[in-house]
């Protein structure tokens, strides 16, 4: 059963902590960037829809607009807007990409406003009420048109999935099935078969599904993260025995050898996306160049081994992220 706009504006009504919590963070410089190489996935993924020549999409939940940046570049007919929960971000979204529209999620003047397509990324495992929310996105759609989502990937399999089942706290049935090392914004981690079911359930189908991160993928971003987030990812403290130990103690010694080898081109490139710099960027930038070409090689064979696995392995349903896209009966893009 189709959902209509009154049914539904859980995303725009989130509760006043939930808002104050993503103004917080955008105000500090939240995803102020996304790496090269997720944007040219999404322009994969859109380049293989096969959707028409013109029309309007929505960028649900489009923080600073980077991504939503892409999608235009993507859909040179489209007009393509933004929306999200948070002013700063909104604020943020429009110096940036003025050739986009962007939007708060409350205003008034959008509200009866319908589009071709919705497109999420890492939107869904934050809202509160997950069927509240897709109602809300179904309420901004027309009546033929398609939803495009990338989230976490709950489906067995997945080497992030392995690493979890070697730990007693790994995976969190109270928060739906959540990964340990998640961020706290996340409250669940849905699967293939879940996320259809809400779907089918308002009208649209699975047309199209893909899936990153299942090995290469992995290591890649892991070792692009901050040695911390490495350090808790394999934190053998919790596991659930001795043999599960000493695997996740090798792993941490593996992940640690990669990102000490990729630190240069990492701190650079953190350097780059800062938009506010302050004198200690400059000097880890200072101390980092002279090991940077070394450094580009190791980040560029990591990076490389993602890209192919990607190509290779998109439809194996085992990565730890997933790409779903869903159409109303009227389209006609299976991939």
């Amino acid at each position: 059963m189709r959902a209509t706009r009154e049914e539904g504006k859980a995303f725009a009504s989130q509760t006043k902590e939930s808002v104050e919590f993503y103004e917080r963070r955008f105000s500090r410089g939240y995803l102020e960037e996304w790496p090269v190489d997720k944007r040219r996935q999404l322009m994969d993924v859109l380049h293989s829809l096969r959707l028409p020549a013109g029309g309007e999409a929505l960028d649900f939940g489009c923080g600073n607009g980077v991504l939503t940046e892409v999608v235009r570049q993507a859909l040179p007919g489209w007009t393509i807007f933004g929306a999200d929960i948070s002013r700063n971000a909104i604020d943020n979204a429009r110096s940036r990409f003025p050739e986009c529209t962007f939007f708060v999620l409350d205003d008034c003047r959008y509200e009866s406003k319908t589009f071709d397509l919705v497109f999420s990324h890492h939107v869904l495992e934050h809202v509160l009420d997950l069927h509240e929310a897709m109602d809300d996105i179904v309420g901004f759609l027309k009546p033929v048109s398609w939803m495009l989502h990338f989230l976490p990937c709950g489906n067995e399999g997945s080497f992030e999935q392995g690493v979890c089942l070697l730990r007693k706290d790994g995976i969190d049935a109270k928060l739906a099935n959540r990964f340990f090392f998640e961020d706290e914004g996340h409250l669940r981690r849905l699967d293939t078969r879940v996320l259809c079911q809400l779907c089918e359930a308002r009208g649209y189908t699975l047309q199209a599904e893909y899936y990153s991160n299942h090995y290469y993928g992995a290591i890649d971003w892991i070792t692009r993260e901050h040695p911390r987030f490495a350090l808790k990812f394999t934190n053998g403290a919790k596991a659930v025995d001795d043999a599960a130990r000493r695997r996740l103690r090798r792993l941490q010694l593996f992940l640690m050898a990669i990102m000490a080898l990729r630190l240069a081109v990492n701190v650079t490139n953190r350097f780059r996306a800062k938009r506010q710099r302050r004198i200690r960027h400059y000097l880890w930038l200072v101390a980092a160049l002279p090991f940077y070409p070394f450094s580009y090689a190791v980040d560029w064979y990591w990076r490389r081994k993602a890209w192919l696995e990607w190509r290779m392995k998109k439809t194996d349903r085992r990565g730890s992220e997933m790409v779903l896209f869903f159409g109303t009966s009227g389209t006609d893009n299976k991939v």
